[in-house]
């Protein structure tokens, strides 16, 4: 009877971290290949960024996908998933101010599209955000 119960808590001590790590896991944001590294995150307040004049809020996290509605410079979003990878963008689903829900790509490595609500002052070019400034030739993969 002791073994059983020893094994019991065993397995339940496993489960328990194997949750544990998990759940960290699911809290760092993804970085999708060939793409900046992520400056959004889920439940995070978002603008478009200044300068864009025409953003795609796609039904989908595709470029072929149907366009639901165009949000312009200091439009605001509130991130509510992602990012999905698809065709070289880290895509955000967001909701806008009036209720509308869809996708829209973070940016190239030219530009970020969409940046945080509370950092839109803050300048930073794809490249300066995804590499360290002593190793930015080995970052870069347009």
């Amino acid at each position: 009877m002791n073994r059983i119960f020893g094994l019991i808590v065993l397995i339940l001590a496993v489960s328990a971290s194997v949750y544990s790590v998990s759940v960290s896991f699911a809290r760092q944001p993804i970085n999708c290949q060939n793409t900046p590294a992520p400056r959004l995150r889920v439940g995070m307040s978002a603008a478009v960024a200044d300068g864009i004049d025409r953003l795609n809020l796609r039904a989908f996290p595709a470029v072929s996908t149907g366009i639901e509605v165009q949000l312009y410079s200091g439009n605001n979003v509130i991130v509510l998933s992602g990012p999905a990878c698809n065709g070289h963008y880290n895509w955000w689903r967001v909701e806008t101010a009036n209720g509308r829900r869809g996708w829209v790509a973070e940016g190239t490595w030219e530009q970020f599209y969409v940046v945080p609500a509370n950092r839109v002052d803050v300048l930073v070019t794809p490249l300066e955000w995804s590499c360290p400034a002593f190793s930015t030739r080995d970052c870069y993969e347009p």
